[in-house]
């Protein structure tokens, strides 16, 4: 038996073809409704911090509904909007003002690199997810851990680096995969090896294992000291 479709169903669902007509009026309506709130909200309303991201997604969901569901009215929505933008500007004005309310809503930043190597001892950054943070470092043109003078992970989640000149670019952890993805536990030479985990780095004498005074780690990679690409 071959599958029936009720192709005007699966078009249209519901309605009627004249609704076609109302889902344009509908969408370019809420469309203008989402310009003006988001004119009115700044550029700080553009940007993807927690409260942000929560205010695109209740804003994205006030203007969708109306657009091509009938049975939802185009000045709910309106009030829904003019709701959350005024709501928006109470708690900017209050975390303008108290920045421990900024720091519960926003987060705070965290010291990434910290001494040429990752700040573990920050609580942030005690579970180090390294191919996201390395991907991170990647796209700034980092190659090891030593060409950093310090690194910081924003409230947006963006990194901010700053570099070392370079004639003080220091041995570092590679953050490149063929290099970093040489890991060892035995020490076969005498050589200068970075913390697999932290980062740390130090000259390493043969040993069959040696684990890492500030996180202890046992899996080592030989470190690098190439300055940066320009």
């Amino acid at each position: 038996m071959l599958l029936q479709i009720d192709w005007r169903t699966f078009l249209l669902g519901e309605e009627e073809w004249n609704f076609l007509f109302e889902v344009l009026l509908r969408s370019a309506v809420m469309f203008m409704v989402a310009i003006t709130a988001m004119r009115i909200l700044g550029r700080r309303g553009t940007k993807q911090g927690v409260f942000e991201l929560v205010l695109i997604i209740t804003l994205g969901s006030a203007a969708g509904d109306p657009m091509f569901y009938k049975k939802v009215g185009v000045l709910p929505a309106i009030l829904v909007f003019a709701c959350v933008v005024v709501m928006y500007k109470i708690v900017n004005f209050l975390t303008a003002r108290v920045q421990a309310l900024d720091d519960l809503i926003e987060g705070t930043h965290a010291r990434l690199v910290k001494d040429c190597r990752f700040a573990v001892e920050n609580t942030d950054l005690e579970n180090l997810r390294h191919d996201e943070l390395f991907e991170d470092l990647r796209l700034h043109g980092v190659k090891h851990l030593g060409q950093i003078e310090s690194a910081y992970i924003e409230a947006s989640g963006q990194l901010s680096i700053y570099f070392l000149p370079d004639e003080k670019v220091e041995y570092g952890l590679p953050v490149i995969p063929e290099l970093f993805d040489q890991q060892v536990e035995e020490i076969k030479e005498h050589d200068i090896y970075s913390c697999s985990h932290c980062g740390h780095t130090k000259k390493i004498r043969p040993t069959r294992d040696h684990t890492c005074e500030i996180c202890d780690n046992k899996k080592w990679v030989k470190a690098i000291r190439e300055q940066r690409v320009k």
